[in-house]
């Protein structure tokens, strides 16, 4: 059974589909009167969304190495990666906008409250050289080094299951959905190569 590749307009739909919610809920808080579409915290609303995108779009990342003989999302790797770390900058900019109207002093006392929010941005930092390293340019320049770069999204991943576990109050289903989900790739990734490599050792 051949792989199904998707259509580059049905990538770019979903890429941009975050976006096209956003400003739906803008137009319904600011035009059309629904000051509650977002709910009572509309603020907090906005920047829980955008920081779920972009760990569904990490996640996806990960997953796609695992998932390319039923669904073959290779060949947009790069495009789902560079939406993840954008939707983590946007997560990170409401967040200072929305919550904070960025005032330092606010976010120095929020860190002290929440120190989680330094988590998420210690991702945010893992994902920026793999942003910046993402072309083809850069591929060439970095040789067998950029591979190497690029396995910040693992540390990257693990920052955001540590992000989201920490501000879990009730309601676990989702953190524990995505730690099974990063513990498979994970273990399907790493463990054929543990194993070969201890094969390899008892047999010198």
């Amino acid at each position: 059974m051949k792989a199904l590749k998707p259509h580059t307009s049905i990538i770019w739909l979903f890429v941009i589909w975050p976006l096209a919610q956003l400003a739906y809920g803008f137009y319904q808080v600011q035009y059309a009167g629904n000051i509650f579409f977002y709910g009572p915290e509309p603020a907090k609303a906005v920047v829980h969304n955008l920081g779920l995108w972009a760990m569904g779009f990490l996640f996806l990342v990960l997953a796609t190495r695992h998932i390319k003989r039923l669904l073959n999302l290779m060949p947009y790797r790069r495009r789902l990666g560079l939406s993840a770390f954008f939707y983590a900058v946007m997560h990170l900019l409401a967040y200072a906008a929305l919550i904070l109207g960025f005032e330092l002093g606010e976010l120095i006392s929020e860190i002290k409250e929440r120190p989680y929010i330094l988590v998420g941005l210690a991702s945010i930092l893992c994902m920026l050289p793999m942003a910046v390293t993402s072309t083809k340019g850069w591929q060439k320049r970095l040789k067998h080094k950029w591979k190497t770069l690029h396995m910040l999204v693992y540390p990257a991943a693990i920052l955001v299951l540590i992000h989201l576990w920490w501000q879990v109050r009730a309601g676990f289903l989702l953190a524990a959905s995505m730690t099974a989900l990063i513990a498979i790739i994970f273990i399907l990734r790493f463990l054929p190569n543990w194993l070969a490599q201890r094969q390899t050792s008892s047999n010198l």
